[in-house]
Formats: structure tokens, sequence, C-alpha cells
């Protein structure tokens, strides 16, 4: 005989198949009915985010946004086109402002910190709601309707119309940013708390109130309009005039609103859609005003350079014609050469745009830097000009001594004039364009105040619930499954552990309603309670098969066990007895787990004197066995609760017990404990005609039954086959082994 160690594992001979069972991989289809199987998890998932979604719907703050629309134009030069000659190629700066460059102008310091003094956006202000559900009940409240009562008497707290608006409201530096407390009193007076509940003292609404708090400047505070039933509490703050640009410049957005287009979509978010609202305009008007005012003022520089240097030009084009008078008046009437008349005007024309290009060249001296590209081309145009000008000169003094007096004489003349003239063209349009400068950008659309929030959207964050409580619930399905124990191929199992699969028991939800009321009168039995059940078809195949396996012998003694606690033996005991009983055989159950049996439960019957009874010889057979009309069967409890059940199976005659029993019932059903956990299945499988074992679909392993078959061979037992209960309809290989009939219309 062969004996095995307590841990050690030996396989049986594998079955002589032509073929080894391999297990097949997973298809869609297997993740469908996995899905399927799941899809009350999935449910329930998709019904609490949903629900979820919809509470932070109810109580999310509301966030309103304001938008206006900015034209950037091209810059009309304020109508300078003379002091820029047709030789510049090079365009100003001023020329072609961008879009980009106007985004960072619009959220600079100057802009943001007029809107803030102008809006008074560093005092914060807002009505105390109560607790978590308090704004979602003011918003509800109609403002025209007044103000709304006070919900179960907290008066403290705002519902739903209240007003405030603070005209002033200076703090000393010490207190900056920190929380004051306004409440509303009767007779329109106010009373102000300090950051730590201190009282600091009351004023009337519309009068301005100093405060004395020991620092160098009193607390000053003007609350213009208060509407709110006495005692409502207010929330009050005053930040710095930076912290308050700041906030403003972090909720304010400016983007180009297509790629070329300078025109630029001004956004604000916030709380309050009318403050949004005039913050928007108040932004673009100061921004536009600011481009206006430095337009204006540069047409005012442009215009003083420009008469400054009027009367220079005029006194040199004096001396200049003085000089060719005097100069013909001395010599009289001289003849210019075609020659000469040619040089003079070439000359007069370059040394027109020289003098014009040195203006260019001082003017933008006053706002540009000596790298800047402007000045560099500039420079570059008049070292042109001077270049030609000089091999003018040098072909002038190739000429008679009287004829290059006459043209050097003429050309300072005809230059004088040109450009005295230039100067005074300029200088009147110099003066049109400061009084009529309208800048550079213009509001296309103001801002107007909006209906509707802009977050949260509803439509948006439902679809998203809706997408994430299905990947969430499809992701518990899979997690749950994947940490199941179980074999996914009970023909591989088989072939495995050497024993056949005698049944696959599908999942019953009537056993699952019936094991909720083992406490009623009627016995929880789903044979005769739901005899059409899947399940109960599945106990009747399993009832064919042990009908033709145990036809030869005389008494049929059936051992129903499992590896561990949990796996469903007692229902498969209970039931497979009650179908045995069901063609008119005698059947015995007996509970033979002394340690944990609950057969009596299911049976609806008093435990008192069972099978541990029988044993110690306390009772006979007549005591302990129960009849089961009902069920059809005779049933032995487990008896009272014993110390020693292994001892007590030995040694209490259980062998003479079941011959008794064998001479009056055709078939003896036993319930015997979980094997891996104790040795009383081993005890009482000796006595046994057939021993199958019973494993729950996601709770076994194949070690875990190779185990316990080889529990029971070293006792000499071989157990004849195990059995898979609850397996789910949704299981890949569900269909090889259970099939059922629709029940008839």
């Amino acid at each position: 005989m062969n004996t095995y160690g307590q841990n050690e594992i030996i396989l049986p001979p594998s079955p002589n198949w032509s073929s080894r069972i391999e297990e097949p991989g997973v298809s869609i289809r297997d993740y469908v009915d996995l899905l399927l199987e799941g899809k009350k998890t999935i449910l329930l998932t998709l019904t609490a985010v949903l629900t979820v979604t919809v509470v932070y719907l109810i109580f999310a703050p509301r966030t309103y946004k304001a938008d206006a629309l900015l034209r950037i134009d091209k810059n009309k030069a304020l109508l300078t086109a003379p002091l820029r000659s047709e030789a510049s190629k090079y365009p100003a700066e001023a020329e072609n402002p961008r879009a980009q460059r106007e985004v960072e102008i619009l959220r600079s310091r100057s802009v943001l910190g007029k809107v803030v003094d102008g809006l008074n956006l560093a005092v914060e202000v807002s009505p105390r709601y109560f607790p978590l559900i308090g704004e979602a009940l003011a918003r509800w409240h109609d403002p025209r309707d007044g103000v709304a009562g006070a919900w179960w008497g907290f008066s403290r707290w705002a519902f739903g119309g209240e007003k405030i608006e603070i005209g002033d409201f200076t703090v000393p530096d010490r207190y900056l940013g920190k929380d004051f407390t306004l409440v509303a009193l009767e007779g329109a007076r106010f009373q102000l708390l300090g950051p730590k509940g201190e009282r600091l003292g009351e004023g009337q609404v519309g009068d301005s109130v100093e405060i004395d708090v020991g620092e160098e400047k009193p607390i000053v505070i003007k609350v213009s309009e208060l509407k709110a039933h006495p005692g409502t509490h207010f929330d009050l703050r005053r930040e710095s005039r930076l912290t308050a640009i700041e906030k403003l410049k972090k909720a304010f957005t400016v983007k180009e609103a297509s790629k070329d287009t300078d025109i630029l979509n001004v956004e604000l978010k916030g709380r309050d859609p009318v403050k949004l609202a005039k913050s928007v305009n108040d932004i673009a008007t100061t921004y536009v005003n600011a481009t206006v005012n430095w337009e204006s003022a540069e047409a005012a520089q442009k215009l003083a350079f420009l008469e400054s240097q009027l009367p220079i030009v005029k006194e040199r084009l004096e001396r200049a014609e003085q000089a060719l008078s005097a100069y013909r008046q001395q010599h009289g009437a001289v003849d210019i050469s075609a020659e000469a008349e040619v040089l003079l005007k070439q000359a007069a024309e370059m040394e027109t745009l020289g003098i014009q290009l040195r203006q260019k060249y001082e003017e933008q001296n006053q706002r540009l830097t000596d790298a800047h590209p402007d000045m560099i081309a500039t420079k570059a145009q008049i070292a042109r000009v001077e270049r030609k000008l000089a091999d003018l000169n040098k072909r002038i003094k190739e000429l008679p001594r009287t004829q290059q007096n006459m043209v050097s004489l003429s050309r300072d003349v005809q230059v004088n004039t040109e450009l005295y003239t230039s100067l005074l063209n300029s200088a009147q349009e110099q003066r049109v364009a400061a009084a009529g400068s309208i800048g550079n950008s213009r509001i296309v659309d103001y801002a107007v105040i909006p209906e509707k929030p802009y977050w949260p959207k509803p439509a948006l964050l439902l679809a998203i619930a809706t997408v994430l409580g299905l990947t969430a619930g499809s992701a518990l399905v899979f997690l749950r499954n994947s940490l199941q124990r179980h074999d996914n191929y009970p023909a591989l199992l088989e072939y495995r552990v050497g024993i056949p699969l005698y049944a696959a028991i599908p999942h019953s939800k009537t056993q699952r309603r019936l094991a909720k009321r083992v406490d009623s009168d009627r016995p929880a039995v789903l044979a005769s309670q739901a005899p059409h059940d899947m399940s109960v078809e599945s106990l009747r195949a399993l009832r064919t098969t042990l009908e033709a396996t145990l036809a030869s012998g005389e008494s049929k003694v059936i051992m129903i066990s499992s590896p561990a606690p949990g796996m469903g033996k007692s229902f498969v005991s209970s039931n497979l007895a009650a179908l045995l009983a069901s063609i008119r055989k005698r059947v015995l159950i007996i509970d033979a787990d002394l340690r944990n049996g609950r057969l009596h439960e299911v049976f609806s019957v008093q435990k008192e004197r069972g099978l541990s009874d029988l044993l110690e010889g306390t009772a006979s057979l007549a005591e302990v066995i129960t009849s089961l009309p009902e069920v059809g069967v005779d049933f032995i409890s487990k008896g009272r609760n014993v110390s020693n059940p292994a001892e007590l199976l030995v040694l209490g005659g259980l062998d003479s017990i079941l011959e008794d029993l064998k001479a009056f019932y055709n078939h003896i059903v036993i319930d015997s404990p979980p094997v891996l956990g104790t040795t009383d299945p081993a005890i009482i499988g000796k006595h046994a005609d057939a021993t199958f074992l019973v494993v729950k679909e996601g709770r076994y392993t194949a070690q875990e039954l190779e185990v316990s078959f080889r529990r029971f061979q070293h006792v000499g037992i071989k157990p004849n086959g195990f059995i898979i209960n609850d397996m789910k309809e949704g299981s890949s290989y569900y269909s090889y082994y259970g099939y059922a009939y629709p029940k008839a219309v």
C-alpha cells in the first residue's frame, strides 16, 4: 500500500485521452457575457455616479462668464506721411501693431488697476448662506419677491434676495486680507465685527463711519445699500490693490478670436453676473481710452517737434534768398547750363531728403534705442544719401566758378523752400490728428449681463458621469472576476484531477430568496418549492446518473462533502434527497457536520436530539429521526454540540447505525463537513457507497480539489466525482454543461 506525506501531492495517472484538452482562449462573447452577468454592479455604479453628479449640479456654486469683442486696427500713422520719405522701406513700430502685443497691454496693471479702483474690486462682500444647501436655496428664490424669510428660524443665514453694496471700506495694513463680519440691524443700521468676532462699531446705511482700532489710520466703512432681514450676516474682506489686480488677472482671459484677424475676445469669469459685465466693459473702455491718450500724446509730441523746427528752417530760407539776391546784384544775370540745372535739381532733392531723414532720426531717437531696426534702417538711408550728395558736389565743383556759386545758392533756396513747405503741411496735419485721434483699437461688442451660468454644464457633466459610471462599473466587474479563484474550463479540471464532473448546477435566483427566509415554517428546499428551476433540472440529471451508477448495490449511502465551507454542499444534499424521494424512494438525510451543521434551519425543524446524541447512546433512532412530509424525506439533525466529533464518529458505532438504516431506506444522503478543515469526512466516507465533492464556481482551484482527492485516497476512499455549484449563466463554459428549456406558455 502506498503512503503519502501530509503535504505531498501526487498526481494520479492521466486518462488515456487521444488528445490533450487545452483551455480555450477568451473571446469577445466571454467579455459580453461577463458584463451581462455583472449588469447589476454596473447599474449600481452608474446610479451612484449619476447621483453624485446630480447632487453636485444642485449644490455647486454657479460661475458666470461675460465677454466683449475688440478690434485692433492698423495704425493710421496720424497722417504724418510727409515726414516719412518714400525711400523708407522699413515701417515704424507703431504702423503694424499685432493682437498678441495688445493682449499683454490689456492684462497690464496700468489697465486692470484702473478697473479695480473704479469698481472697488478690492472689497469682497457676500451673504453668509446656510451650510451646504443655503446657496442652492437662495438660487431658487426670485429676488423680485423681496428678501426670503429665514428657514427653520436661522435668521443669521441668508436664504435669497439679500443685497448689499459697499461704497468704501478701508482698513489698516495689518487687516488686509482678514475676514470681517457685517450684521444687518433694525432701522437700516449695521454692525461691524472684527476677524475674531469682536464688536468694532455700528453705523447707518449711507453714512461713512470711522472706527478707531489703535492703528495709524482708522477703519472707514460706508454701506451704500443694504437689503436683508435683521440679524443676517455678511462676509466682508478688504484685499490689497495688488492682490485684487492679481485675482482679476487670474479670472481674466484675452485671446485672439482667430489667427491673424486682430480681433480680441475679452472674457471674465466669476460669481456675480452684474459685476462681471461691468468689469469687462470697464477693462475694454480703459484700454481703448488709454490707446487714444497714447496716440494723442504722440501726436502732441510730434507737433511740438515740428513747431520747434519751423523758425529754424524759415530763418535758413530767408538767409539763402538774401544770399542769392545779393550775388545776382553783384554779378548780374548768370546763365546756367543744362548740365548745371540737372545737377542742381538732383542735389536739391538729395539734400532735402537728407534733412528729412535726419529729422526722422531725431524723432525716432526720442522713443527708440540705437539698436532698434528702425533706427538702424534710418541711419543706413542717411549714409546712402550723403554718399550720393558728395558725388553730386564733386561734379558741381567741376563747373565754372560763377556757375558753381549760382548752383550752390539756388540749391540752398530750393531746399529750404521745399523743407519749409513740408514742415508747414506736416504741422497742420499733426494739429488735426491731435484733435481727432481715435487710437488703433475699438470696441465691437460690449459685454452684457449673462443670463445662464457658464459652469456647471448639466449636459456635459451628465454625459461624462454616464461614461464614467459605465466604465467604473465594468472595471469593477472585471476586477471582481479577476480576483475570483476559479479554473475557467471544467474539462481541463477533470483532466488534471482525474475525477469526472457529474453535474454543473446553475445559479438560482429563487434559491437566494429561499435562503433569506430559513426561519419560516416551510422548508427552504428548492426542489419542493420550485421544481422547475434550472438548478433543480441539473440535480435531476445528477439523480439519474446516480441511479444508473449505484443500481447494482443493495444500499446506497451517498456522502456529499466539499473542500472548504461555503461551497453549497448542504444545498446539494437537501435537494438531491428531495429529488430521490420524488421518485418514490425512501430517503434519509443526515446532517453529519457535528461542528457547524445547519440543515435543521433549511428544513425549519428544531435541532433537539440528533446524530451526536445517537452516537453517544443518549437517544435511539426513533427519537432522532424527524419525518418531513412536505419534502418527502426523513431527517436526522446534527444534535447537540460536542467537543470531540471525530472521536465520537470513530467510537460511536456509526457503521452499525448505518447498517440498521440501510434495512429501511433506499438512499441515505450524508451531509459531511469540509474535507480540508476536518478529518470527519474521511471517517464517514469509509461507510459510503458514493462520495462527491461540491465546489462553487469562483471559489475553488484545481489544487484544492486535488488535495481533497488525496485526503480521501489516503484512507482508501476514491471519490466518484465532483459537482460545480452556483455556475453563472454568463460563464464561458456554461453552455457545455447546462441547458434549460423555456417554460411552456
